[in-house]
């Protein structure tokens, strides 16, 4: 009799693993943060802005950049002619474009959670009405920056090229699939974003302004976005 007690008690436990395991893997992971007050709000803020930049790879695409051949150039390295050459590349850099394309929607993403905490907060505090303007403008930001880099230039053609996907919602299922849409819709929500942002941006709640988008920084991106 005991040994069947304890077969039991053995199979019970395990069902009751298995059961728990299901229920976890059934469970989608979401480790983000939950953004409930001003201090966690403007933490946040701070990963809107991209660490990878775009400079060295704009400056090798350039006219300003030539070649002058293997033995004259030994330090040379294959990115870096990839990337001259306006080839795909291989090899992964600081800055190359696949850096900065995950940087660059990584911001936009934490962008969309503040932009999501604070519709759920409803009513806001002047502190909070800035930090709302900082993300629409962090949102616009980047996605220019990236039609910049991955889109053809706007002209009054903008509607027949392909634009971007540009996120407005935070993720919520793996692996989502996106439609491109054209540039001038593109170019149309970043319009949007940034005309929204001027209007709540302030620098009041800032205890180092110069390194957010405060008011002079904003209007400086808008008197860029317009050229």
């Amino acid at each position: 009799m005991k040994k069947y007690i304890i077969q039991a008690s053995v199979l019970a436990l395990s069902a009751m693993a298995l059961t728990g395991c299901d229920d976890f893997l059934d469970t989608m992971p979401d480790n983000r943060a939950t953004l409930n007050n001003e201090e966690k709000i403007t933490k946040m803020l701070v990963s809107a802005y991209p660490d990878s930049e775009y400079l060295y790879v704009a400056e090798l695409m350039s006219d300003n950049t030539d070649d002058i051949g293997g033995p004259q150039n030994p330090y040379t390295h294959r990115w870096a002619e990839e990337i001259y050459a306006w080839k795909e590349e291989t090899e992964t850099r600081n800055s190359s474009t696949e850096r900065f394309w995950s940087a660059s929607y990584g911001c936009i993403a934490a962008a969309n959670e503040v932009l999501q905490a604070l519709d759920k907060i409803g009513e806001l505090s002047p502190t909070l009405k800035e930090c709302k303007g900082e993300a629409l403008l962090c949102r616009a930001y980047n996605h220019f920056m990236l039609a910049n880099m991955f889109c053809q230039a706007y002209t009054k053609n903008a509607a027949s090229h392909l634009g971007l996907p540009y996120m407005e919602a935070c993720e919520s299922e793996l692996v989502p699939q996106y439609e491109r849409g054209n540039l001038a819709d593109f170019y149309g929500k970043i319009e949007r974003d940034l005309t929204e942002g001027l209007k709540l941006i302030g620098d009041s709640h800032y205890s180092v302004p110069k390194y957010h988008f405060n008011v002079s920084a904003a209007y400086a991106f808008a008197a860029r976005f317009y050229l």
